[in-house]
């Protein structure tokens, strides 16, 4: 017997231990389907329609981030996690002289570029720029000799597919760039230039911006500025890369991201690849961590910050997002010590953040459905669909209760989010939701089985309903309790014309 038909005799007598109720009361592990689905206040609803196709989901989308060293077992728990790109850096000074490979320390950035290219996912090579270079023109061949290394055999290097480069970080925060605006853009406009002279199907990612925001509200001079001069100096800009950090969605993730997509809308030329820059995000979290504050977060350990993670990347997808890459990747408790921002624990295990990621990262390589049911704050669903294969991600998070749990009442976030209240009314919360499946292309007759995956405190993406519907028709609505904060992932398929429908 084939493993896919040996799967759906399992799944079959995984849904007949299930009782199908409609209506009613049941148990919370099993999702129902519904003739009529009531509108409750604390039931989200959630519809997708399968004849609405957005296009395929960007496979940047899907990134995440390497240790500032070398370690093999992290690589393995990315692509476990089916990440699609991993962050990584060029590390080291500007050689005196730029063109002596022997000046070169290609160590890590080889070890890591293709141990990624090895386990199939595409590197985001970034290069720190953190004040003026002496001499720009220096500075334009460094950067050209490293991807050269890659890319072209430069220095003893190699010939990968290596595309997605990086420059600069947060130069906007004193912290990371000591100069003026105008030399980071003279600085930033050497290396982007010198990068496409090399091979103009580059893709140039930048400037990582802290906030694009200033204190007024409104987009800052590093925005405007910026786009401004790229366009008036020829500057190719294929990826504009702005930060959040918050445990609140609405204004770092998802306005933040809608006014920066309509500034890049005024620049229709300005990336060579694309005309309008793609929107991006090559660093972003709940908070930075240990690593500032010199305290261990117990949040970064719990489902909270999971389904905030969904949640945010969600509400940055539909706002156009192109590129993420979550702050704290598959790496912990190397060389670099145990910290509480990566995906994994100490002794290199899967965190609920990092099952969530898992289950998120199912949409890669499919076509994504148009969804309703984010509401900016709290709740949010995206789904994608793979040949008659649909896959619904949704997060549920309750922001109060994440702030009265992990928050002093000092904090900015509390700042953030009471004057979120008063402006728009305290968020809803949810214990379940609704899920419509609309315009389905199967027939009344046609068996469809539907699985879903749980991650919470308790659940690491585990199976926890398997049913198979007798008749799907065009439509199929489901009722789910959900309690935050969680992750669910959903897969509805057809049963394979011919596939026997029990052991027999």
């Amino acid at each position: 017997m084939e493993r896919r038909t040996a799967v759906l005799v399992i799944l079959f007598a995984v849904a007949a231990a299930i009782p199908a109720q409609v209506g009613g009361s049941h148990p919370a592990s099993a999702a129902h389907v519904l003739d009529g689905i009531p509108a409750e206040s604390n039931v989200a609803a959630v519809t997708v329609d399968y004849s609405n196709s957005l296009g395929a989901f960007d496979p940047r989308v899907f990134g995440t981030i390497a240790a500032p060293y070398y370690d093999p077992r992290g690589f393995a728990m990315t692509k476990l996690a089916g990440f699609q790109m991993i962050g990584v850096a060029m590390s080291g000074r500007i050689p005196r002289d730029p063109d002596d490979p022997s000046q070169y320390d290609f160590t890590k950035l080889d070890q890591q570029v293709l141990t990624a290219v090895a386990t199939g996912v595409e590197p985001l090579v970034g290069f720190p720029l953190n004040e003026k270079p002496r001499n720009l023109s220096q500075y334009a061949t460094y950067v050209q000799n490293v991807a050269r290394h890659l890319t072209q055999g430069w220095g003893n290097g190699y010939y990968l597919d290596v595309k997605l480069f990086g420059i600069a970080n947060e130069p906007d925060n004193p912290a990371f760039w000591k100069g003026t605006q105008q030399e980071f853009f003279e600085s930033f406009a050497a290396g982007a230039k010198a990068l496409k002279a090399v091979d103009p199907d580059f893709v140039i990612d930048g400037p990582g911006l802290m906030d694009p925001r200033d204190r007024s509200g409104t987009l800052s001079s590093w925005v405007t500025g910026f786009l401004d001069y790229a366009e008036l100096n020829d500057v190719p800009v294929d990826l504009f890369s702005v930060h959040a950090y918050s445990p609140i969605a609405y204004s770092k993730f998802s306005e933040n991201f809608r006014l920066v997509r309509s500034e890049l809308e005024k620049h229709p030329t300005l990336s060579p690849l694309y005309g309008v820059p793609g929107l991006a995000n090559n660093e972003w979290n709940t908070m930075v961590g240990d690593l500032w504050s010199g305290s261990y977060h117990e949040s970064f350990d719990t489902a909270w910050v999971a389904a905030h993670n969904v949640n945010a990347l969600i509400n940055m997808v539909e706002q156009g997002l192109r590129l993420s890459v979550r702050y704290g990747g598959a790496f912990n408790g190397g060389q670099g010590g145990c910290h509480d921002f990566p995906l994994t624990d100490c002794n290199g295990l899967g965190k609920p953040a990092y099952y969530a990621f898992e289950g998120f990262n199912r949409l890669a390589g499919t076509t994504r459905l148009s969804t309703s049911g984010t509401d900016g704050m709290n709740f949010a669903a995206i789904a994608g669909r793979d040949g008659d294969r649909i896959v619904i991600v949704i997060a549920n998070y309750d922001t109060r209760s994440y702030l009265e749990k992990y928050e002093p009442s000092t904090s900015p976030a509390w700042a953030e989010f009471n004057a979120h209240v008063a402006q728009f009314g305290e968020p809803p919360t949810y214990a379940s939701f609704n899920l419509t499946l609309q315009n389905l292309p199967w027939s009344p007759t046609s068996a469809v089985v539907y699985e879903r995956y749980l991650v919470d405190d308790t659940h690491n993406l585990s199976l926890v309903d398997a049913q198979v519907l007798p008749g799907a028709g065009n439509t199929l609505s489901f009722h789910v309790e959900a309690a935050a904060p969680s992750v669910q992932v959903i897969e509805v398929r057809p049963v394979p014309p011919g596939t026997p429908l029990s052991g027999t």
